[in-house]
């Protein structure tokens, strides 16, 4: 990490924050009174998934960055897994108030991090001003098990499994009757939305697309394909993902 941000005019400051009794890590870079972008991991993952973008000068330029660790991951409770969207929205939601622009935040989440934000637009809407969903995992009826998933839950192989991995896994089982919950609330989103993916990700049916279609109804969205492309574009297509967020910033 120190190496990537040595040629950089800024290095990333660390903040923490409690809320449910818990503490909750970040990382941020730019002006605090630039537009926020609030970048949000997939599982398992941390807030370092998104390092570069958080060290793009042209972004740092224009917008305030900040990349969280999810609960569970990271510096957020390392292996205490919060399985409910809903809370996780809500103990990653107090980084919105820090936003000084006067202009809602822009969210951006890759894989599990889609729906998180989704349900941020949901539940606060006042503060949120456009999604950028990364190969979102956000269709219940299309949500991919593997066969890993079920024995590493098991008591008897549970605690040789790594703790980013449990809450990773925990997420995982849950993840479809999460999704059930949200699906009266994908009405009230009405903020534009990108949707990025990739046409081979074999994590993330394709399927999932034409969710956010049937179920955004109300909300401009854009949706941006790549043919070549497998789960991984937040690293693979960083030059697109940017320009998607510089097209909000321009706004």
């Amino acid at each position: 990490m120190t190496d990537f941000f040595k040629e950089k005019p800024q290095q990333p400051n660390f903040g923490v924050y409690t809320t449910f009794k818990q503490e909750m890590f970040y990382a941020e870079t730019g002006s605090d009174t630039n537009q926020m972008v609030l970048f949000v991991h997939g599982a398992p993952g941390s807030w370092d998934a998104f390092m570069k973008y958080l060290g793009d000068t042209a972004l740092m330029r224009r917008a305030h960055l900040i990349s969280v660790d999810r609960p569970g991951y990271g510096k957020s409770g390392l292996g205490q897994s919060v399985i409910s969207i809903e809370e996780q929205s809500a103990m990653i939601a107090p980084i919105l108030d820090a936003n000084k622009s006067g202009k809602p935040a822009i969210l951006v989440g890759h894989s599990y991090g889609g729906p998180v934000i989704a349900r941020m637009a949901m539940d606060y809407p006042e503060k949120v001003g456009a999604l950028i969903l990364l190969a979102p995992a956000i269709d219940p009826e299309h949500e991919k098990l593997f066969l890993i998933n079920y024995p590493a839950n098991w008591k008897v192989f549970r605690w040789m499994v790594p703790a980013v991995w449990r809450v990773s896994n925990d997420e995982k089982l849950s993840h479809a009757a999460e999704l059930q919950k949200m699906l009266p609330l994908w009405s009230n989103i009405v903020i534009p939305c990108t949707y990025m993916y990739g046409e081979k990700d074999g994590l993330v049916p394709t399927e999932n697309v034409a969710f956010a279609e049937k179920m955004l109804v109300n909300a401009p969205l854009k949706v941006i394909a790549f043919p070549k492309e497998n789960h991984f574009i937040p690293w693979t297509q960083q030059d697109s993902v940017t320009r998607a967020i510089m097209g909000y910033l321009e706004k």
